[in-house]
């Protein structure tokens, strides 16, 4: 007898071309036959993978649990990547220190909400912003004239390892580089495994937890995971 969600599944399951949207670079980690599967950003993504949810729910609120999410980030660059963000974000960006997260929000001309997502300084003229799903790449585009900036993708996907032992987990395999004194919404580079990445201590989950941005083609994916 199938439950409400395996109906649910169901009848909302279509098929669609592989090429359609970006498949994650943890496939071979994750995939499995049972695996039911949404598109967010343009991106596949795991809804379940039958999995027990309760005992997942323990596990994250007892120990750690990772996520390979579709989190799309946007990098805005250039000699004018500071007055042209806080043109059209409704959070000051000038005001901002490098390594620092911020929730900040795109407004339509009517005051209504566009996009919401979390940007990030990595450098003196160098923002991602960590967009929900939408148009945003585009739209910033749009918005781009008579600024020097640059609007590009920086092919980045994002891990989250969240629970509270994530903290432990982070601190060996960054050296130590990563402790439970680095503050909520800071963020900043690591060496993860002999990689370089961008880790912030953000996530969704409610509780102690970080994520991991790869650097496109340059990140080892399956080591990364590993």
């Amino acid at each position: 007898m199938s439950n409400l969600q395996e109906i649910t599944d169901l009848e909302n399951t279509v098929q669609v071309s592989a090429r359609r949207f970006e498949e994650s670079p943890y496939i071979a980690r994750t995939g499995s036959p049972e695996m039911v599967r949404g598109v967010y950003a343009g991106r596949y993504l795991a809804i379940h993978n039958k999995e027990d949810p309760i005992e997942k729910y323990w596990q994250l609120r007892r120990k750690a649990l990772i996520f390979d999410v579709p989190e799309k980030p946007v990098e805005i660059s250039g000699p004018d990547a500071v007055p042209f963000l806080d043109k059209v974000l409704a959070r000051k960006v000038s005001t901002m220190q490098e390594g620092r997260g911020y929730y900040a929000i795109a407004c339509t001309p009517q005051g209504g909400v566009f996009m919401d997502g979390v940007i990030f300084k990595l450098g003196p003229d160098r923002f991602w912003y960590v967009q929900a799903d939408g148009p945003f790449e585009t739209w910033l585009l749009a918005h781009s004239g008579g600024f020097d900036v640059t609007i590009s993708d920086p092919n980045s996907r994002v891990l989250q390892i969240q629970g509270p032992a994530s903290i432990e987990i982070m601190k060996a395999a960054s050296n130590g580089g990563i402790t439970e004194e680095m503050p909520y919404f800071r963020s900043g580079f690591f060496t993860l495994g002999g990689q370089e990445l961008y880790v912030s201590r953000t996530g969704f989950t409610g509780e102690l937890g970080f994520e991991i941005y790869s650097d496109g083609a340059k990140t080892d994916h399956l080591a990364l995971w590993d």
